[in-house]
This record gives structure tokens, sequence and C-alpha cells, in this order.
């Protein structure tokens, strides 16, 4: 898969860029953290212009990530009906939608570059919630400026090394998510312990 994805960005460039980045904002699974590594080193050698690729990197990230929310926003109704056909699925969707307007724009900032495999999750449950479209792209908009310049900055300094690099934040996007996973876990075991714990005082 990322051969491929690289084969394409090296024959289209920037557009490319553009059109695989929205697509993994929006929730396919696509290697865009290498990607924006890679492009970053190439333009470290004078191949492409760092700011050419930053905005057409950007404009996908954000395209990507309102085409999510605006999914979630306009469709709630038949998400709704399909998901209450799982009440466990269901359940889930109800607590991400609490999450997010728990932490609000902090949420859609922060898992557009920390906690990254969250970002098309987020961007669903925001539009379900129906989190102000404004402050949903001022806080999308934030995100995507340090994910985006930050791999490419990333590449082009370590543009020697981009293999081994690329390695690293593959490991460390799963370890992210993993982590994220654990805390919730942990939580709602918690939750139900001293709910176990009250009915039996």
């Amino acid at each position: 898969m990322t051969e491929t994805i690289l084969s394409v960005f090296s024959v289209y460039g920037a557009p490319a860029l553009f059109a695989i980045v929205a697509a993994g904002q929006f929730g396919i699974p696509l290697p865009t953290s290498i990607l924006l590594l890679t492009a970053g080193a190439l333009q470290a050698d004078g191949d492409l212009s760092f700011w050419q690729l930053f905005a057409w990197g950007l404009a996908g990230a954000v395209a990507g990530d309102h085409v999510g929310y605006l999914i979630g926003r306009f469709a709630a109704s038949a998400i709704r009906d399909r998901i209450g056909r799982w009440p466990a699925a269901q359940k889930q969707l109800l607590k991400a939608e609490a999450f997010t307007r728990k932490w609000g724009d902090g949420s859609i900032f922060l898992s557009r570059w920390l906690f990254s495999p969250l970002g098309p999750y987020v961007n669903l449950t925001s539009g379900l919630s129906s989190h102000p479209m404004h402050r949903f792209s001022m806080a999308d908009i934030a995100g995507e400026i340090v994910w985006i310049g930050g791999y490419l900055s990333l590449g082009a300094v370590f543009a020697q090394s981009i293999a081994e690099l690329a390695d690293i934040v593959a490991n460390a996007a799963w370890m992210i998510g993993a982590g994220v996973i654990t805390l919730i876990l942990g939580w709602q075991l918690l939750v139900r312990l001293r709910r176990i714990k009250a009915k039996a005082e």
C-alpha cells in the first residue's frame, strides 16, 4: 500500500498529495504521515516547494475533515437509524458524542496531530453533536497546520534517514492509538466496578 501511494505521489506530485491526504483524513486507512515525511524529504533536495506542498496538504486535510463533519451533521438521522440496529455500537456512538461535547474544540485540535488515529471519528461525532461549524473549522485548521507543517519539516530535517523515521512514526501512531483505547477501557472498567460496589452496599 505504502509503495503504491508513494508511486502515485511521485507521478502526480502536489495534487496527488491533496487527494491522498483528504481521503486519509476522511477515514480511509492510508499512510498519510509517511507520505508527508517523504514529501518533506523530496522538497529538501530541491525537487518540490515546501510551501506548495504545505498548501496542497493542508487543503486536502481540511477538505477530508469537513466531509466527515458534514456527513455526521446532515446524515445524522440515517446514521442513527442504521446504528440503532446494533445496541453496542449505538452506546459507543453516544459516548463519542459526549466526549466531543465535553472537550469541544480541544478534542478537534488534538485529534489532528497528537491523537491522529481518532481524527476521522471526532469529525463524525462533531457533526453528529452539531458542534458549531466555524469553531470546528478553526480548531481543525489550527491542528492540521501543526500536523502538515510538522511532518513536512521532519521529512526535510531527516531526509537522509527517511525510512527509519517512517518506521518510528508508524509505530508511534499505533502506540498512541493503543494507549487511548487502553485508557477508555480502563475508565469503563473502573466505572463498572464502582457500580457493582454501589449495588453491593
